[in-house]
């Protein structure tokens, strides 16, 4: 057979690398695009059967891109793991910013966690990406929890059409315009909350409180009376609208209300204290709130009373009560690190950091021993990106708690990316002599030392890492480009193998192993991995065109120019089946003799006619 690829076989390692890498270059920017308008139009309302067809398609067109891991969230989503949900979002929005559906999915399951700020920056990039009333809406919460009532109002305000029949929408409207002392577009709010549900008991208070703000005692009595109507047991109603007309001078419907909010006027601190730890352990919270209210209604001069409260309001889910408890506290000097480190939280929670940082630091300041408010701050300080700062107190945490591996090995992240590898490998060693089992600590120092140029290192941990997780991809793929660049395709075949037997649904997987398969010569063995990838994509275009090159090799050119150009037609982008086509379609030039013309005769004969010169002869010297 004739040879039609020209220079040297492609039997480098640096090919084989190429060609075994899962991000394909060629064309990868179109592909992960129409991956990500694929997935876009995926949501968790989207039928379970469709969602499984976009996951096949975005695996093919963009393996290991964005698309996949906004898929890969929604099934976590509905599989109720929001943990690894939100690490398959950050994911995504970290590979591709514009997939405006991860950050907002993400800033969704954040906000629902708490952590305020990394949400607001979520869904402020998903509302800015792609309008969605669910991220406007979302992003006010976020803004009114702040206390940023403007902001708020402007993103509710878009979601409103969208929401016209929801009352809790209503109700935070109604906050932001009480926030900005525009107490009659609150009123309105509240109004039209009771419109689309009459008898809404936050709705009678809300307004309830507009009018003692206004000294409109009776308005206000109305509406705690109406929600009283709505929800007969309720004790804080009956609490407050005894506290209203004990404002009226109204001393004996007072006491009424009292006793049926079941506050004893004649009970003692002793007593009020007793009753609302019990409630607490009980779990009764708002009860146990109530009892703490109530002494100091009667005695504001107990100390400690105030810290209670704020407990049992924090545990109660009233953030905002509790942190006015706590800020009481300060304000009458009853300050303590427990305190100051759950109001440093419930800054954290509403996303205002730098009260954060002032209260965990005076809560440090009160009990340098308090490792929960020196975590906080360690991690506040890694989020806004001080990392000085974080490795200070993440020493300090060490310093005070040896024997913690978590402290190392977030030390040693925030060393390596401050680039002082020694210390940050230190700190990973550390971590893994106190937790051998930890994965996590294994593939990050793997990873530092394939910087460090550290291979043998490097391999060990990757091992380590595939002995306690064999689907950890990042950490095979990182085995399988070490061991090539290394010439060891007797390793690297047997992790291709695992990868194959791992992940059967893979056509890249299958097809990576057949590249292998081709490179050590094993051509019936590449032949059927690359037809078990052709079975699960029939238009696998860089398997066509390994296909084609086998055919090559064994001389049938036929079959080859097929799988070339069904090659090409599934990706025009890929170069290599449109070169090899075009010299399988060039004929070779056979050699012929050109016959002479007459004119071409006439010169030769000419020239033969010419007498030759003769050489002049020697001539001989006299003797």
């Amino acid at each position: 057979m004739n040879e039609i690829i020209p220079g040297r076989a492609l039997t480098s390692g640096m090919l084989l690398l190429a060609l075994l890498s899962c991000g394909f270059t060629w064309g990868g920017k179109d592909k992960c695009t129409q991956a990500r308008e694929v997935s876009q139009k995926i949501t968790l309302e989207t039928p379970l059967s469709d969602r499984i067809e976009a996951e096949k398609q975005v695996q093919e067109l963009c393996p290991e891109g964005a698309p996949l891991y906004y898929l890969k969230g929604l099934a976590f989503e509905e599989q109720r793991k929001p943990e690894e949900a939100v690490e398959a979002y950050r994911t995504a929005s970290k590979k591709d910013p514009l997939l405006a559906e991860a950050s907002g999915r993400l800033g969704l399951l954040l906000l629902g966690r708490g952590a305020r700020e990394e949400a607001s920056v979520a869904l402020f990039e998903a509302v800015k990406q792609k309008p969605d009333p669910h991220y406007s809406r979302a992003l006010g919460q976020v803004f009114l929890d702040g206390k940023l009532y403007a902001l708020a109002l402007n993103q509710l305000r878009q979601a409103t059409p969208f929401f016209p029949s929801d009352v809790n929408l209503q109700l935070d409207l109604a906050r932001g315009y009480s926030g900005l002392g525009d107490t009659v577009q609150a009123k309105e709010a509240f109004r039209e909350a009771l419109r689309l549900q009459p008898g809404h008991l936050a709705a009678h208070l809300g307004l309830a409180t507009l009018y003692q703000e206004q000294n409109q005692y009776e308005q206000a009595a109305a509406q705690l009376r109406q929600a009283m109507a709505a929800d007969p047991g309720n004790a804080n109603v009956h609490f407050r609208l005894a506290q209203l007309l004990e404002l009226k001078g109204e001393r004996e419907q007072a006491e009424k209300e009292y006793r049926l909010a079941g506050v004893q006027r004649t009970a003692t601190p002793g007593d009020h204290l007793k009753r609302g730890a019990t409630y607490q352990e009980a779990g009764e919270y708002a009860l146990a709130a109530a009892e703490y209210a109530a002494l100091l209604v009667k005695y504001p001069e107990t100390r400690g009373a105030r810290e209670k409260l704020g407990d049992s309001q924090l545990a109660a889910g009233h953030d905002s009560e509790a942190a006015a408890a706590y800020e009481d506290a300060i304000r009458v000097k009853e300050d303590s690190s427990r305190l100051r480190y759950h109001l440093g939280t419930l800054n954290e929670r509403k996303g205002d950091l730098d009260e954060a940082v002032h209260n965990f630091t005076e809560s440090l300041r009160l009990d340098p021993t308090n490792s929960d408010a020196r975590r906080r701050l360690a991690d506040i300080y890694t989020l806004r990106g001080d990392m000085p700062q974080a490795v200070r107190e993440y020493r300090e945490l060490i310093a005070r708690q040896a024997d913690n591996p978590l402290n190392y090995l977030k030390l040693a992240r925030l060393l390596e990316k401050q680039r002082v590898y020694k210390d940050a490998i230190q700190a990973y060693e550390t971590a893994l002599a106190l937790d051998p089992e930890n994965s996590e600590a294994h593939r990050s120092i793997a990873f530092l030392y394939l910087r460090q140029k550290g291979l043998d290192k490097a391999e060990k941990h990757l091992r380590e890492v595939l002995k306690r997780d064999p689907n950890n991809t990042p950490a095979r793929d990182a085995l399988i480009s070490l061991y090539v660049k290394m010439k060891r395709y007797e390793e690297t075949t047997g992790l291709l193998e695992d990868d194959a037997k791992l992940n059967p649904q893979s056509a890249d997987s299958q097809y990576r192993l057949g590249v292998i398969y081709a490179f050590r010569k094993e051509s019936q063995k590449a032949f059927a991995q690359f037809d078990a990838a052709l079975k699960l994509k029939p238009d696998h275009a860089r398997a066509l065109n390994a296909v084609g090159k086998l055919y090559l090799k064994e001389g049938n050119e036929e079959k080859a120019r097929e799988s070339f150009a069904a090659a090409r037609k599934a990706d025009p982008d890929l170069l290599e089946p449109v070169a090899l086509l075009s010299k399988l379609d060039v004929t070779p030039k056979k050699q012929y003799v050109k016959k002479k013309s007459r004119s071409d005769k006439k010169h030769h004969s000419r020239k033969k006619a010419e007498p030759k010169k003769k050489k002049p002869a020697k001539r001989k010297s006299k003797t």
